[in-house]
């Protein structure tokens, strides 16, 4: 999990305060008190606030991102199979967009969609997660035709029983379909 950097500051500082605030108490210094729980408190809520706003943070929606990368699908599962760790270091993380035939369209028991992109002669594929608020796009393409797509690449699913391997997209939205 990472923690911001200025989370991580004013946590040192709360501590540093509750330190002399201890001390002026056992030496009793009155006068240090409260000027010292005055600055815990402004910490403590500034550390409440940055956290309720990362809690609350919101992903943004790939549609109107722009893409880190632009590749074929059949071109992106070469590179994974070719070498997947340096594979993972030009694309896992980054926002990356696809242009490739539909393969197959899937649909979970909640309703939400995976589009599979890549060559139908090669079992591999790269599978398309769809974002909730683009879901429904998912639903107007047809296999054997062909879409451009973009989606935060998460991973890679090597092969290990010859079933092929799947590039992992998430939070997918369609950019173009194709005829």
């Amino acid at each position: 999990m990472h923690i911001p950097l200025l989370i991580k500051i004013v946590s040192i500082v709360i501590i540093v305060l509750v330190i002399l605030l201890i001390a002026a108490i056992k030496r009793k210094q009155r006068g240090m008190i409260w000027p010292l729980v005055i600055l815990i408190l402004l910490g403590i809520g500034l550390d409440t606030w940055n956290g309720l706003k990362e809690y609350n943070r919101t992903n943004e929606d790939l549609l109107n991102v722009k893409a880190d990368v632009n590749i074929s699908a059949s071109d992106l599962i070469h590179q994974y199979e070719a070498n997947d760790s340096t594979a993972n270091l030009k694309f896992l993380g980054r926002v990356v967009e696809i242009n490739g035939n539909v393969k197959k369209i899937e649909q979970d028991e909640r309703g939400y969609y995976t589009v599979i992109m890549g060559d139908t002669t090669s079992l591999s594929s790269v599978r398309c997660s769809m974002d909730t608020i683009h879901n429904e796009d998912a639903s107007h393409l047809v296999a054997g035709t062909s879409a451009i797509m973009r989606g935060s690449c998460t991973g890679f699913n090597k092969d290990e029983m010859g079933l092929g391997s799947d590039v992992i997209l998430n939070r997918c939205a369609v950019i173009v379909k194709k005829d």
